[in-house]
């Protein structure tokens, strides 16, 4: 008997969410359907980055400046604007003070 599509749905996202990581599931979707569509410009994000504890946030801030608009968001976190593909959302997941990445995509603004 077949998979229902339902079934394969959830497998799909079981390995789509293997494969990301510390990346969220709804920013990763949002970012490649953008990437997809419109194909002239890079999504515009907002990230959230999250951090160990421990980590020098303010070196984080200063290798995020030259790429986003940052701002701190409490002891552990940034808040990083502006545009990025999905390569580079992974990229900055490659970092091992990155505890988990998230937010939202849109169609770019600027």
């Amino acid at each position: 008997m077949p998979q229902s599509i339902g079934t394969q749905y959830d497998n799909f996202l079981d390995q789509l969410v293997d494969k990301l990581g510390k990346v969220s599931l709804k920013l990763a979707t949002d970012v490649m359907y953008y990437e997809r569509n419109f194909t002239d410009v890079e999504p515009k994000v907002e990230l959230d980055i999250h951090y160990r504890d421990g980590t020098n946030m303010d070196k984080k801030k200063y290798e995020l400046e030259s790429t986003y608009m940052v701002a701190r968001e409490g002891k552990t976190a940034i808040r990083a604007v502006g545009l990025a593909s999905m390569n580079d959302i992974l990229e900055l997941a490659r970092d091992p003070d990155v505890k988990e990445i998230s937010g939202f995509a849109t169609c770019a603004s600027y």
